[in-house]
């Protein structure tokens, strides 16, 4: 999944007017979801915008130290298993 960051007029984003995009996919709708918290996604084509504001930055900072964390309490782990539904595999 390739996330993007674009810069487009907007007075209601911040920091710099900044968007997330993702792609409209079961991964990308969940990445979506878990960042800007099921409040309502701008779709553009086949793809999802979220506004990067400061509660998206917050989300994005407890991600990545729970990740963090993680790692460092299981230092053998290699990979974390993901099992998804079969109706989620396109």
């Amino acid at each position: 999944m390739m996330i993007r960051i674009v810069t487009e007029p907007e007075a209601r984003i911040e920091p710099g007017h900044q968007w997330l995009i993702v792609p409209d996919s079961p991964s990308g709708r969940a990445l979506a979801d878990l960042l800007h918290e099921r409040r309502p996604l701008i779709k553009r084509g086949g793809s999802l915008l979220i506004p990067h504001d400061e509660h998206v930055d917050q989300v994005i900072v407890q991600l990545i130290d729970e990740l963090a964390r993680v790692r460092y309490e299981s230092p053998v782990l290699v990979q974390l298993t993901m099992v998804m539904d079969e109706e989620e595999v396109e």
